[in-house]
């Protein structure tokens, strides 16, 4: 099954037991600036009314709302890449089912995705933290949760992703390399797996400006967590002591080489990134003092702090 848009935007959504939340954001799309869109959606099994709210919005305005019928794919990632496997349109847009847009949020993408200069070019911006009443936390995301906006090198995102998805703009030919994802499980979102390919193919454009209000209420499939210095070390000795600091860490370095792994699968890398991914990936054969000297000579990175990732690197 293949649907041709009939709008240059394409925005995706994928659901799950959102009745709670999901009028308000349907009618922030409702009310954007830019109308030039279509919003597919499909649900992965919800038990509540969620598709009942879906299909009145889809029966009263059917020239906004699309239900994309299909069986349930079981987690997020899975939902969002099987839509776009689907829905062939300029550009897309991926979008939560709980969270609420800025009027201009579409507008303000699309702008920025067409001043881009590159195929294969993913633009993403900032969001709202928010309570479950909207009531604003913090006015920058990624800024709450210590990532930096800037750093969009490919190395860099292959540690440390920047971007939800649901701020991204991305074009169909970036469109058409995700959809060769062969091991699903080597990923850890899509929204990771899309701008990595962005970094590696084409141009990554951020947009500091936040264009969303991302509402925290405890049930989000990915949220927004941010600690103290004094709990994080606390947390961090007590993770030292039960063996599961070491862990994690080592976790945590072997989903960027499988990442890596995954884009090697992809034809027409540029040669020069093809080479720092496929020693990134086998990185893990060399010695302590070969991988420390790789990390910093090509910024694999969070947010610059290499000395973090030599620590990993010894434990």
């Amino acid at each position: 099954m293949t649907i041709q848009a009939k709008c240059p935007i394409a925005i995706l959504m994928a659901t799950y037991n959102g009745e709670n939340y999901i009028r308000e954001m349907l009618d922030s799309l409702l009310a954007q600036t830019f109308s030039d869109f279509v919003c597919y959606v499909h649900d992965d099994g919800s038990s509540d009314g969620t598709m009942e709210i879906v299909r009145e919005y889809a029966m009263t305005y059917p020239e906004k709302f699309q239900v994309i019928s299909g069986p349930s794919q079981g987690s997020a990632k899975k939902n969002f890449l099987w839509m776009l496997s689907l829905v062939e349109a300029e550009c897309y847009m991926f979008a939560d089912q709980d969270d609420v847009w800025l009027p201009d949020k579409i507008a303000r993408s699309y702008q920025a995705f067409l001043d881009g200069t590159k195929d294969y070019r993913c633009v993403f911006t900032d969001m709202y933290v928010t309570d479950a009443c909207l009531h604003v936390i913090s006015d920058s995301m990624i800024r709450y949760i210590g990532r930096d906006l800037g750093r969009t090198g490919y190395t860099q995102i292959a540690i440390d992703n920047p971007a939800a998805g649901c701020t991204m703009m991305f074009d169909r030919k970036l469109r058409d390399k995700a959809i060769q994802i062969r091991h699903m499980d080597s990923i850890e979102m899509h929204d990771h797996w899309v701008l990595m390919l962005a970094a590696v193919f084409g141009q990554v454009i951020p947009v500091d400006e936040p264009l969303v209000y991302y509402r925290q209420h405890g049930t989000n499939e990915m949220g927004a967590v941010t600690e103290t210095t004094a709990q994080k070390i606390c947390r961090n000795l007590k993770e030292v002591f039960s063996g599961k600091f070491a862990a994690e860490k080592r976790e945590f370095i072997r989903q960027g080489r499988r990442l890596a792994e995954e884009v090697l699968l992809l034809s027409d890398i540029p040669e020069e990134k093809r080479q720092v991914l496929q020693e990134y990936a086998a990185i893990a054969s060399q010695s302590r003092i070969r991988r420390i000297r790789f990390y910093r000579e090509h910024d694999f990175s969070r947010n610059g702090k290499v000395s973090t990732l030599w620590m990993w690197l010894w434990v």
